[in-house]
């Protein structure tokens, strides 16, 4: 019965979307279906009035004008290509770049206030006008007294007292959110705020950036390939970050330039190597790739990475399943792919196995049949985290992240050069990745390690044992059952009560005899004992006996 209300339900919702697509969204509100529809198809459904990008450009310009923590939120869901449409996801990400910059004198003043000196005694010279302006900060070009050359990135006036209030803010509404609209709920709005208040927290402590600038710069450490700007701590504070200045290119502007055709190709294997280095090597990458962030010096041959506020984190066992992910892209393994999807993801219970696994078979098919070369990693990574959306399966941020940075270096390569693509300078690397995968050498470290784990759990299962006893003494324990195991619990309890109550009709019909036989053998002459009452008695007692075993024995619960 559940089972077919369920499939019903999912063929209503495969209907009201299919609906949604062609411009009949008016229909599925009016006959109220609406709730039936994802976040991203009831976007697209509304939108059957107005063109998308004029949409996503009103909610680009609403987040600016609402202030700097709203311009993160836009950020934010400028990756969640799993909940908004294209169109929008586009609108949101042109909210890196285009703020309006605080006038100079205040960020003098705020330079002053916490180095301690003034802008001329600080610098040989400062540039008054500022060449990049982002919600949080501003950056400005200057020379030491040293000769270096450096850029003087200063927080905001006042930013962080806004950007706390609109926080608790957000959260407070998330809250309400979830408590009136299941959407919320599902799509754990209030932990996708926490999210957003964690990140920009980070980014609001500069020193938090050097530090991360820092370990990017260790990763690279002897390779000269690759260049991260040293950072000036004499001149860095939480509100203050002093970094060397990058000379080079915008990757984006390569086209425009008189590089061969060979030396585009090596900087696009330059760009993959960088983040096949940072995200499956160290588990510690660029969060915010975008071509402002990328630069290529020419007479160096160097690729240069810099802004380093956005940092996504992999774990080990993260890393292990991206790379697998990866592979199973490239080798069109549908298997491979699915438990990689299963094991980065949060899969909750109800998720139908089947249909998840023949939707990815579905992707996989579709891009059997083209070549490695002409395959889009972007479109087939949205199609992965949209799928995943349907099922109600949750994407951690930084898998998120990570999806988002790939599409971005993508994008990249391709307009370095359209011949370019990434899954094609990506698959020696992940050749590479296999062999070292299957290293005898590597796989007894993982073996030990995981036995280690192993061993570390056996030896805490006592201390677990006894907080769970410990918790039932008490009564803290807390218990969830899913919905498929209630009826096995009823039928567990019906048997036990079944038994019970064979038990006590046993005792009672023993009791009822050995009364009768007693009142029989004592007794004297009375009404009762002239009308045979051990004989009736007995008789019903008996049938009562006999009417109750079946009963229970009928149920098939004993």
């Amino acid at each position: 019965m559940l089972t077919d209300r369920l499939r019903r339900l999912n063929r209503y919702r495969e209907i009201v979307t299919i609906l949604g697509k062609y411009g009949y969204g008016f229909v599925i509100k009016d006959i109220g279906l609406s709730d039936l529809l994802s976040i991203k198809d009831r976007v697209r459904t509304g939108l059957s009035d107005e063109n998308a990008q004029e949409m996503g450009t009103k909610i680009r310009d609403l987040l600016e004008e609402l202030g700097p923590t709203f311009v993160k939120l836009g950020q934010l869901l400028s990756i969640r290509s799993d909940l908004l449409p294209i169109e929008i996801l586009c609108q949101l990400e042109k909210l890196q770049d285009e703020v309006t910059s605080v006038p100079v004198n205040e960020i003098k003043e705020k330079i002053k206030a916490e180095l301690g000196k003034p802008v001329d005694e600080l610098f040989h010279s400062f540039n008054e006008e500022c060449i990049g302006a982002a919600s949080i900060g501003q950056v400005h070009e200057a020379v030491l007294h040293s000769g270096e050359k450096v850029m003087v990135k200063v927080q905001r006036p006042g930013i962080r007292k806004t950007v706390y209030t609109d926080l608790e803010i957000l959260k407070d509404l998330s809250g309400l959110m979830e408590t009136r609209y299941d959407w919320a709920k599902d799509y754990h709005l209030t932990e996708m705020i926490e999210e957003l208040s964690e990140s920009v927290k980070n980014e609001l402590d500069y020193l938090e950036e050097a530090r991360n600038t820092e370990l990017v710069q260790l990763q690279f450490d002897g390779n000269n390939s690759f260049r991260v700007p040293d950072i000036y701590w004499d001149y860095t504070t939480s509100n203050i970050l002093t970094m060397e200045r990058m000379d080079g290119i915008k990757l984006t502007d390569l086209g425009e330039t008189n590089l061969s055709k060979e030396e585009k190709r090596n900087v696009a294997d330059l760009l993959v190597e960088a983040f096949v280095t940072q995200i499956i090597r160290e588990g510690f990458f660029h969060g915010d790739p975008h071509p402002g962030n990328l630069l290529y010096n020419h007479s160096k041959k160097q690729l240069a990475l810099i802004d380093f506020g956005q940092i996504g984190r992999l774990s080990n066992e993260m890393r292990y399943d991206v790379t697998s992910l990866m592979i199973g892209l490239m080798n069109e393994d549908t298997d491979t792919v699915v438990k990689a999807m299963y094991d980065l993801t949060d899969v909750p219970s109800h998720v139908d196995d089947k249909k998840f696994y023949d939707d990815i078979a579905r992707i996989s098919k579709k891009y059997s049949h083209v070549p490695l070369g002409e395959m889009n990693f972007g479109m087939t990574i949205n199609e992965l985290f949209a799928t995943a959306q349907e099922h109600r399966i949750r994407i951690p941020k930084d898998f998120l992240m990570l999806g988002k940075a790939l599409i971005t270096v993508e994008g990249i390569i391709s307009e370095i050069d359209p011949s370019l693509n990434l899954l094609t300078l990506a698959k020696p690397y992940g050749e590479q990745l296999v062999r070292e995968r299957y290293d005898p050498i590597k796989m007894g470290k993982r073996l030990f390690e995981n036995t280690e784990n192993l061993t570390e759990t056996l030896f805490k299962l006592p201390g677990k044992i006894e907080d769970v006893v410990d918790k039932t003494a008490e009564g803290n324990l807390k218990v969830e059952i899913s919905l498929s195991e209630i009826g096995e619990i009823f039928n567990k309890i019906d048997r036990i009560s079944n038994q019970v109550s064979f038990s006590l009709t046993l005792l009672a019909f023993s009791i009822v005899v050995l009364g009768l036989i007693v009142g029989a053998t004592f007794g004297t002459n009375s009404f009762m004992t002239s009308i045979h009452a051990l004989e009736i008695g007995f008789t019903i007692a008996f049938l009562m006996f006999i009417w109750i075993i079946y009963s229970i024995l009928k149920s098939g619960r004993f």
